[in-house]
């Protein structure tokens, strides 16, 4: 685990990811910050409480491997928003 008082202030402002939003906020500022893929994700296990969904869609099957700094918006989560974007503006009732 790593020393609380060098943990980045972003981490620890943000613990809790329950969402993959967060996780590839605080994954992309800790590649930006110049660690590695395996660094960040370790930063993140052992210090942040991860939902299952996050540890099933970016840890277990390693997309984490795939996030960039320069990516704006993760393709898995870009699908999400124009399903619901679709739903909620053709699907008024």
């Amino acid at each position: 685990m790593m020393d609380d008082e060098y943990l980045p202030g972003y981490v620890k402002e943000n613990y809790e990811v329950y969402d993959r939003f967060t996780f590839d906020y605080l994954f992309k500022r800790l590649l930006a910050d110049g660690y590695d893929h395996e660094d960040a994700r370790d930063i993140v296990m052992c210090n942040c409480a991860l939902s299952t969904l996050v540890l099933q869609e970016r840890i277990h099957n390693e997309y984490y491997l795939e996030i960039c700094v320069g990516d704006t918006i993760a393709p898995d989560l870009l699908q999400m928003y124009r399903e619901e974007f679709i739903k909620a503006v053709y699907n008024q009732n």
